[in-house]
């Protein structure tokens, strides 16, 4: 069964909510995410019409029971501060109700106070995962969280999605009262789903008042009701252990969906263009990790922010909310985000594409000026993006773009030969992978193809080569450096070993970055 993972995006960057005694809630726990689907299938796209009113249909009902017996066994916690520190504000509304005055007849309209200042500024997202969930309850929850609107107070509006989570808190399997560990989280339990909906319809009589019934009176009060939390539980979540560093070049994505499809040799062009609409959104704020300029002196990571379009016949099914096979019926655009990159970088570019109404603009080879839409952001993992492996088949990877040496042709080497393309590709394999290799930290590029085909580390290896013969460079690569004299683009097979995982997307070649290298997976029998 597949994982169900909820990530709740808070556009404003801030959680507003309380407690019933009237204390803020600094994160939203599980109950209030349950709340606000239960709210959804009750009053959303999926509530259907029954005797008058809007009911929860059974589909609905069938994946919020499968959550009341099956808490989030991961969630993701992301640092918090109050936004208005310690000062508390309060504020004085009509409240709508009359009061009547000590030793008067008459009534005046009475005020209320509220303190305001409680909101809890959120430095990411906050996000939930199970780890097997059934499909028909993904897809349902998938279909509840477009319709939830805020979660916590009405001024604490939300994005609810399907996407990936890196979660820091996991649930602890043996709580103790007595010594209890990480945090408490308010989770919903069986019967939860039964007694909210009995004390809605208490609130909700058959029989509405009558007028008489129903006259203000001149002392009247907010009749508010309490909500039942006899099917709540506070379960355990400790924080999880720090994991060893990734040697996947990029770990997550923000993956759109694209207007038109891109030809073949257009690719690195409005890739290009991409990046070049990613910077201005940013601005003068824009990171070295997506422009590239570094300052002079500081030590340039092996891979930095880049941009890939994978065509729609290569896109594996994703992990999305709605109907992701006819929103990516024209490939989609990916923009993949390198294990080291920065919170603050990733927060930053995460704004600027979840903006509206992006258009990539480029100019055609007649002149004309031609663009694409770009649809929303989604973030995803890049450790699975690929399907599995079947038992008894082997995976390896070839190049759908043309790949671009990262250097010149060297000198010979007494012991490994001549300098083809194979060596080539060993070592644009070696530089998306050199934070992880012992090699020296200089240009010995035999000593880096040695370094990534080590066998007896799980290096990778070169099966194939093929020259293209095409001397309009401008399709595989943006720029080329002068020293590299004539360009000559080819296409590679390699078996990756042990470097990635057998899903993990990955890029290759002196084009990574912009639109070129992009490895999709190509699998036969073991026998072959």
């Amino acid at each position: 069964m597949p994982a169900l993972t909820v990530r709740a995006h808070f556009p404003l960057g801030v959680f507003q909510g309380h407690a019933e005694d009237g204390s803020p809630s600094r994160i939203p726990d599980t109950a209030r995410l349950y709340s606000a689907l239960i709210n959804a299938a009750g009053n959303g796209t999926e509530a259907e019409f029954r005797k008058g009113q809007l009911r929860l249909s059974s589909e609905s009902v069938a994946a919020l029971s499968w959550l009341e017996h099956h808490p989030p066994t991961r969630i993701m916690i992301p640092d918090h501060v109050p936004a208005f520190g310690r000062a508390a504000i309060t504020s004085y509304r009509d409240d709508g109700t009359a009061e009547r005055l000590p030793k008067s007849r008459t009534g005046r309209i009475r005020k209320s106070s509220r303190t305001i200042s409680t909101s809890t500024a959120l430095s990411g997202a906050v996000g939930w995962l199970w780890d097997d969930a059934p499909t028909h309850v993904v897809e349902t929850v998938g279909r509840l969280c477009s319709d939830v609107s805020c979660l916590g107070e009405s001024d604490s509006p939300v994005v609810l999605t399907l996407e990936h989570i890196d979660a820091t808190h996991e649930i602890v399997s043996e709580p103790s009262e007595l010594h209890p560990r990480g945090v408490a989280v308010r989770t919903p339990g069986p019967g939860r789903l039964e007694e909210l909906e009995k004390a809605w319809e208490a609130e909700h009589p058959a029989k509405l008042p009558t007028k008489t019934q129903d006259r203000p009176k001149l002392t009247e009060h907010p009749a508010g009701s309490r909500i039942p939390n006899s099917a709540l539980q506070a379960l355990q979540y400790e924080r999880l252990a720090p994991s060893a560093p990734s040697s996947d070049p990029w770990t997550t994505a923000l993956i759109m969906a694209v207007s038109e499809p891109f030809k073949p040799h257009e690719v690195v062009d409005w890739c290009v263009a991409a990046h070049r609409m990613l910077v201005a959104r940013m601005g003068d704020s824009a990171p070295a990790s997506v422009t590239g300029s570094y300052a002079k002196g500081v030590e340039r990571p092996a891979n930095r922010v880049a941009i890939q379009y994978i065509p729609a016949s290569c896109l594996p099914r994703l992990p999305l909310a709605g109907n992701p096979e006819s929103e990516f019926a024209s490939g989609a655009l990916a923009v993949l985000l390198p294990a080291d990159l920065a919170p603050e970088d990733q927060l930053e570019i995460t704004s600027a594409l979840n903006a509206p109404n992006k258009r990539v603009w480029k100019r055609g080879a007649d002149g004309s000026r031609q663009s694409v839409e770009l649809r929303d952001a989604h973030l995803i993992g890049l450790h699975e993006f690929w399907p599995e492996v079947h038992p008894g088949w082997h995976r390896t990877w070839r190049s759908i773009g043309g790949l671009i040496p990262e250097t010149r042709r060297q000198p010979d080497h007494p012991e490994l030969g001549h300098w083809g393309f194979e060596q080539a590709a060993l070592l644009s394999l070696a530089h998306v992978f050199r934070d992880h290799l012992e090699c020296p930290p200089t240009r010995d590029y035999w000593a880096m193809i040695e370094a990534v085909s080590d066998v007896s580390r799980g290096g990778g290896s070169v099966l194939a080569t093929h020259r293209i013969a095409d001397s309009r460079i401008t399709r595989y690569v943006h720029k080329a450096p002068k020293s590299m004299g004539v360009v000559q683009p080819y296409s590679a097979t390699l078996d990756l070993g042990a470097l990635v995982g057998d899903r993990t997307l990955i890029a290759i070649g002196q084009s990574r970055h912009l639109g070129g290298g992009l490895l999709v997976p190509v699998d036969s029998p073991e026998e072959s």
